[in-house]
């Protein structure tokens, strides 16, 4: 009887969607409630709710070296309405750049030193330690950090992807613990990255391209099995490098890429930034056989003039963008890959004249923006 009630409770707390704070209260009730709510398994569980409730916005100003992290009721999720947005939750933290998110985490940080996790359902930041490289320690550019978790062994990894050619000395660390990192080298496949990481099903994606290489031939996803610690690539053939690009990546050296790994239906897709009122996305149907699909998609004509950035896919098959100049209130755009068809949403309470500013003062786009999917983690941590 006593197992029954537990997996009851279980199911009704997380059938419920209930808040964090919530959560947290229910953890006085009883030493059973405290340790269901507390357990691998619920958490687990509340991280696998679609659409999630709330939805992660992150602002970080480079050389302000400030990230403005906003958690807001998803568009996306049944119980949401107009008057959702009231309930913005605002974290300040230190910190350059936004690397990737998974599991209601978010990996930020400033390069080698002041790394951290931030889980901004307990507004907390836990900073990892400082690391030299071997050859030329001193030399940037800085690594490129990737959150992934290991769901077998239930760990959380940090991955520190070094884009220095004739170095390339990848790092790994395990949230918990010594926290020490370590070498993995991917002596197979030597690369430099050229995107942001993407954590889905247990591996980390990144575009890359094949080292010390200039055909177009050489653009690849590398994927990272967080478990294994183990690197692979899937090739991306030539024939789908855009006319004109040095690889799949980078229309020419020394530029930022314009495209997105997403999560389109649990499949690896790669969407340009929007120019001239449309763009392409490239999905992997069959990494084995180097089969993919390409399809171009119009902006309607009230959005063909604005310059967007893609930022994330959701479960509904929408790509989220937002304009590269903000707007006040902020919005953002959801443009379903199914119907062709885009919808904006308003997000009150964002300190926007501020940001507006920030963005108008920025040199080359330090401002950056991110939009993500939040999962709210129960996961505590002390620096």
């Amino acid at each position: 009887m006593k197992l029954f009630k537990r997996i009851h409770l279980k199911t009704n707390l997380t059938k419920k969607g209930l808040p964090f704070k919530s959560l947290s209260r229910f953890r006085c009730v009883s030493k059973l409630w405290s340790s269901i709510i507390t357990s691998r398994d619920f958490r687990n569980r509340r991280l696998n709710i679609t659409p999630p409730p709330r939805l992660l916005i992150t602002f970080a100003d480079f050389y302000g070296e400030k990230i403005l992290v906003a958690s807001t009721p998803n568009p996306n999720a049944p119980s949401y309405s107009s008057s959702s947005n009231k309930d913005l939750i605002l974290v300040n933290t230190e910190g350059k750049v936004v690397y990737n998110a998974g599991q209601g985490l978010i990996c930020v940080g400033a390069g080698f030193q002041d790394v951290g996790i931030c889980n901004p359902s307990k507004r907390q930041v836990h900073n990892f330690p400082y690391f030299r490289f071997k050859d030329t320690p001193q030399v940037l550019p800085r690594p490129k950090y990737m959150l992934g978790y290991d769901h077998v062994e239930d760990k959380y990894k940090v991955l520190a992807v070094d884009d220095l050619p004739w170095r390339l000395e990848h790092k790994i660390m395990v949230l918990g613990g010594e926290e020490t990192w370590r070498e993995v080298p991917c002596v197979a496949y030597p690369h430099v990255v050229l995107t942001r990481g993407l954590y889905m099903k247990g591996s980390i994606y990144y575009g890359a391209c094949m080292k010390d290489t200039d055909a177009p031939d050489d653009s690849i996803i590398v994927t990272f099995d967080v478990k294994l610690e183990t690197f692979n690539i899937i090739k991306i053939p030539s024939k789908l490098v855009p006319m004109g690009y040095k690889n799949m990546w980078l229309p020419t050296p020394w530029v930022l890429t314009d495209k997105t790994l997403i999560n389109y239906k649990g499949k690896i897709g790669v969407v340009e930034n929007p120019r001239e009122g449309s763009f392409r996305m490239w999905v992997v149907e069959d990494a084995e056989q180097e089969v993919w699909s390409m399809n171009t998609f119009a902006l309607p004509e009230y959005a063909a003039g604005f310059d967007f950035k893609v930022m994330e896919t959701f479960s509904t098959c929408e790509v989220c963008l937002v304009r590269k100049e903000f707007s006040d209130p902020f919005c953002l755009f959801y443009y379903d890959l199914e119907e062709e068809s885009m919808r904006s949403v308003t997000i009150e309470g964002l300190p926007m004249s501020e940001l507006k500013q920030a963005q108008k003062l920025s040199v080359s786009n330090s401002l950056s923006v991110s939009v993500y999917d939040h999962y709210e983690n129960s996961m505590s941590f002390e620096n």
